[in-house]
């Protein structure tokens, strides 16, 4: 009888592949369940970068050892960022756990559960994967670590220095997801704008141009470095039919002197210019973006400061984090740390402001046509969860689509209705096209 496995993970979809990659290794052996109530294993693949994920994680951790308190039996096991660092004090906090791992130590976890690891070379690990996101959509780590070393973030002492992955096995995981049915490819790393330096070459560009031609419809870009966005970066996208104008381009702030205590280059001024830059390289581009509010040394000038660049410049995509102090990192210990209820209050304040921005923007598409991707199909309410180039899986907004229809299929639509963060559309044929 198979072993019953149920693999929680908390945080960003590069621990989603390594939680895949972990399924991967355990091969026929095992079966996949969607509760951990019925598991024989649970594996809590957990997050470090923030509050809310390292609490997130502890949460999921707790829940699993309430379930193995009915069943002495069930196994329990923990990997991930939060681990990496922690290893030794969650150990100590939490002794009922069978197994405490880090970073990417499936043989380890697989041998103390009992099983045997498939093994083979990286490429192997990452083709065998079990897809953990919606078949048609699928996540390709073109690195690991980070070289940038920004003074908020944790995430070069969990996962290192940036490791990039040669093109040729890049392009051989792409292939292989395309032929099992992949529509959509997610371009991830802790940030793929450096795609390559590590290795000498080839460069993100090289590496778009590679991956344009594996047989995937949309190839979307996630985790950019502003700071590295250049000219070149932009015509590689403008020069590959596949690759969707959409560009993950996290700004974090805008006025000089946060992002110089951030340990980021640049300025309200370039960053402009690059928007601009990238709007008129790449026809119909869609930006996305991420502030920190609250950071140390914030003053309420610099709050203006970006609010009036944010009118000024406007994103078409915006997410809203409150700084939070990172063990290890330099700004724990800054000056001019401001209350969250003020940081709290800014990050309101943008959300508010870019909601008004974002219906704005979905109004001005009723009655326009588009082509959208299927994500789910509810037979009960006669309507189908879409998405637009416009909007990344689980990130961004959603399109509603009459009828039925094929999850992974793209269907031609004309937009009838809009709200701040969806879309309604009414198909104009049934059949999905190529």
């Amino acid at each position: 009888m198979s072993l019953k496995v149920y693999v929680h993970t908390v945080g960003c979809a590069k621990n989603l592949v390594d939680s895949e990659m972990l399924l991967g290794q355990m091969g026929s052996a095992v079966e996949l369940v969607e509760e951990g109530s019925a598991a024989d294993l649970i594996v809590v693949n957990t997050c470090g970068f923030i509050d809310a994920a390292r609490v997130e994680s502890i949460d999921a951790v707790m829940e699993a050892v309430r379930l193995k308190e009915e069943r002495p039996d069930r196994r329990v096991a923990v990997m991930g960022c939060l681990t990496e660092r922690y290893r030794e004090e969650i150990r100590a906090e939490i002794p009922e756990l069978d197994g405490v791992y880090g970073v990417g130590e499936f043989g380890a976890l697989l041998r103390e559960a009992g099983l045997r690891p498939d093994g083979g070379n990286e490429l192997e690990l990452f083709t065998r994967r079990v897809l953990l996101s919606p078949s048609h959509s699928a996540y390709l780590r073109v690195s690991d670590g980070c070289d940038q070393h920004c003074t908020y973030c944790s995430i070069p002492l969990m996962r290192g220095r940036m490791k990039s992955r040669p093109v040729d096995d890049l392009l051989k995981e792409a292939e292989h997801l395309a032929r099992r049915g992949v529509k959509e490819l997610n371009i991830i790393g802790q940030e793929i704008s450096s795609y390559g330096r590590d290795l000498g070459g080839p460069d993100i560009g090289s590496l778009l141009r590679s991956l344009d031609g594996c047989g995937v419809r949309w190839i979307r870009l996630l985790y950019s470095h502003p700071p590295l966005v250049d000219e070149a970066f932009a015509q590689a996208m403008a020069d590959c039919s596949h690759v969707i104008p959409y560009l993950d381009f996290p700004v974090e702030h805008i006025a000089g002197p946060v992002l110089r205590r951030m340990g980021r280059k640049g300025d309200a001024a370039t960053l402009a210019g690059q928007m601009a830059m990238l709007r008129r390289v790449v026809p119909g581009l869609v930006l996305r973006t991420s502030i920190i509010t609250g950071f140390p040394g914030e003053r309420e000038e610099d709050f203006q400061e970006l609010l009036s660049f944010l009118d000024q410049n406007p994103f078409d995509r915006l997410g809203v984090f409150v700084w939070s102090p990172e063990e290890g990192t330099p700004s724990v210990n800054y000056e001019g740390q401001v209350p969250r209820e003020l940081a709290l209050e800014r990050q309101a304040r943008i959300m508010e402001e870019q909601m008004a921005r974002s219906l704005a923007a979905n109004q001005l598409l009723v009655g326009s046509r588009d082509v959208v991707l299927v994500d789910e199909s509810d037979a009960a309410a006669g309507t189908s969860l879409a998405r637009s180039y416009r909007d990344a899986l689980d990130i961004d907004n959603s399109v509603e689509v009459e009828g039925c229809h094929t999850p992974g299929s793209f269907v031609e639509v004309e937009y009838t209705e809009a709200m701040e963060y969806d879309l309604f559309a009414r198909p104009l044929s049934q059949g999905a096209t190529s």
